[in-house]
């Protein structure tokens, strides 16, 4: 017999088996049913063809194969990738070798993975400024830890945009560029070239062009000083030349671009000039401001005019606090000023247009023109604040986009518009 056929024939033993205990069992129930009584002979066929049937379940099991595995299910693309947190540290250290790899092994302990990196050498060693991605599990207590154990000192840790990414070279061109064009202003340019700083403007200071610590106070273009400050961290002197080249820029194109005008014509059919001001208008603006009504500057300045005078014109005139629109007639007088002062992503605007020219669509032309002027600064918010009888002003900020959002004062209106970065 062929080894095949052998084994096919060992295969049917169970099915022989079932068949043997299906006739055991069938001839132990005939006997039973003719003699209508359990017998010595029925009862012994019965157990007998039980047997063999449990028998032949016993094989078949016993035979099977085992049931395979279930594959374990392969993890998600979104499961297997860990979210990461931008960050940038600062610390000082000592100019020794070996100490990067110290700290590059500290951070990698961590999970994070270094994207840039700076050294800035200052007198008593170097600081380091590192642009890093770490597990959303690690902390910032977490990063301070890891680079003080490697000889860090002095750590600053916070939260980074992703803009910052660009290497110093292409985000300083690139700041220049929007610089000139109009899209971004030295504040706005110191702010991103030197990560978080706090900028504010001064009249003077006796420091102006020098930094000392955690100050630097530099020559504001258009007047005043500009004062930056960096809580729990230090400058360094490339940081001060880097800021100085830029200030220098922003002068030099106030020096050798001319301010830019427009003509616009207004609903009623009026020709007019739009334009930006600065300090150097500021007797312009005083006779402009002597030619409103005492009625006009109050609704204006909810009071008889700028606080402290001339100096209070000369703020609203700073380029480094805001900017400001002149709109003058065919005749060169100014007839309208726009005003936008803004501080950090908010902004707002103020408008003040002669009686004599009043109702000629002169306080929507401001107002466009200054909602653009927010937007290509990159602005998130505008607020204005009005009167509450004050219904021609209403009537053009809504025109504006703005919306009533509350009377935060007895008697006064506030209103708001979410802008996009443009």
């Amino acid at each position: 017999m062929p080894p095949t056929s052998h084994r096919h024939q060992r295969g049917n033993w169970t099915r022989e088996l079932v068949e043997l205990a299906a006739l055991f069992l069938a001839a132990g129930a005939v006997n039973l049913a003719i003699t209508h009584a359990p017998t010595i002979s029925s009862t012994a066929l019965v157990v007998i063809g039980a047997f063999l049937l449990a028998a032949a379940a016993f094989r078949r099991s016993a035979k099977r194969p085992p049931r395979p595995e279930a594959p374990a299910a392969e993890p998600t693309p979104e499961a297997a990738e860990v979210r990461q947190t931008l960050w940038r540290l600062r610390a000082s250290v000592t100019d020794t070798p070996g100490r990067l790899a110290r700290l590059a092994g500290g951070l990698a302990a961590l999970g994070a993975d270094i994207r840039t990196m700076q050294v800035h050498p200052v007198e008593d060693g170097a600081v380091d400024e590192v642009l890093l991605h770490a597990p959303d599990r690690i902390t910032r207590w977490d990063l301070i830890k890891a680079v003080e154990a490697a000889g860090g000192r002095d750590v600053v840790v916070a939260r980074a945009d992703v803009r910052e990414l660009e290497d110093v070279p292409t985000r300083t061109a690139n700041l220049a560029a929007d610089l000139v064009g109009g899209c971004t202003d030295l504040v706005q340019a110191l702010r991103a070239l030197l990560g978080r700083v706090d900028v504010r403007w001064q009249e003077e200071s006796p420091e102006v062009g020098s930094f000392t610590g955690q100050e630097m106070h530099l020559t504001a273009p258009g007047g005043g000083v500009l004062v930056l400050t960096r809580p729990g961290g230090s400058f360094t002197p490339a940081e001060f030349a880097r800021a100085s080249a830029m200030v220098d820029l922003a002068a030099t194109c106030r020096a050798r671009l001319r301010p830019t005008s427009e003509s616009v014509r207004t609903s009623s059919g009026v020709d007019l000039t739009i334009r930006q001001a600065d300090r150097s208008d500021v007797d312009l603006v005083a006779e402009f401001h002597e030619r409103c009504s005492s009625a006009a500057r109050y609704r204006r300045y909810f009071g008889p005019g700028p606080a402290s005078g001339e100096r209070g014109l000369q703020r609203l005139l700073t380029p480094a606090l805001g900017r400001s629109l002149l709109v003058l007639s065919p005749d060169g007088d100014v007839v309208g000023m726009g005003n936008l002062m803004y501080d950090g992503d908010g902004g707002e605007i103020a408008l003040l247009v002669r009686d004599d020219w009043q109702r000629r669509g002169i306080g929507t032309v401001l107002a466009e023109e200054l909602v653009d002027h927010a937007q290509r600064l990159g602005l998130r918010t505008l607020t204005a604040h009005t009167h509450l009888d004050n219904t021609a002003i209403a009537r053009t900020l809504r025109g504006a986009g703005l919306k009533l959002v509350g009377a935060p004062e007895p008697g006064e209106w506030s209103w708001s518009r979410d802008l996009q970065p443009s």
